[in-house]
């Protein structure tokens, strides 16, 4: 009778969190989708949001320590009125955040730049989703220079299109990685 009861208690447990996913809908927009952000193991991370620096939305942000083992907190700037949100930890997450207002498509657009760039770039994506992309990026053989990482995701605030991407200088793969689950954790933020 206890396996009985057991059984039944686990059967239960494993459909309750086995919910159905709903299949990502294509309305000619490529924001991420971001419905569940236990599934994008957001282990030693914080919830950061921008909402007193003028843009309704949280991030999850990694906990980077200084050399001390002391924490380093975010910082964000950004001009009031401006388009443009500069949000860094120590000295290697650089995170971009603009506000592109009703403008779609924006994950394809860098893509196809990319590709306009292929002449002196190579670009090697190592993560291609409508919503996000992450790519390895360097000059051919010929020309010298290091590889470097870079990632461009958009999201739907408010009913405008805002990015959010490495710098131009792009940055080391674990840096990068960070940055990947901080754009796909980026929701908005309902009004009271």
């Amino acid at each position: 009778m206890k396996n009985v009861f057991l059984s039944l208690i686990a059967a239960g447990f494993l459909l309750t969190s086995c919910g159905g996913d709903n299949p990502e809908g294509t309305d000619g927009n490529d924001n991420i989708e971001n419905n569940d952000v236990n599934d994008l193991g957001v282990e030693g991370m914080n919830e950061f949001s921008l909402v007193s620096y003028g843009l309704n939305l949280s991030v999850m942000l990694p906990e980077v320590a200084s050399s001390t083992g002391a924490s380093i907190e975010p910082t964000v700037t950004h001009d009031d009125g401006d388009y443009l949100w500069y949000l860094d930890i120590g000295n290697h997450f650089h995170l971009v955040i603009e506000d592109f207002g009703k403008e779609q498509n924006k994950v394809a657009g860098e893509k196809k730049r990319l590709a306009d760039l292929s002449k002196i770039f190579k670009v090697e994506y190592t993560i291609d989703e409508p919503g996000i992309i992450m790519y390895k990026r360097e000059l051919h053989e010929d020309q010298g220079g290091k590889a470097s990482y870079h990632c461009y995701g958009a999201t739907t605030v408010d009913g405008y299109t805002i990015v959010l991407r490495s710098n131009d200088d792009g940055g080391h793969k674990p840096v990068i990685n960070d940055m990947v689950t901080t754009i796909k954790s980026a929701k908005e933020l309902k009004k009271s």
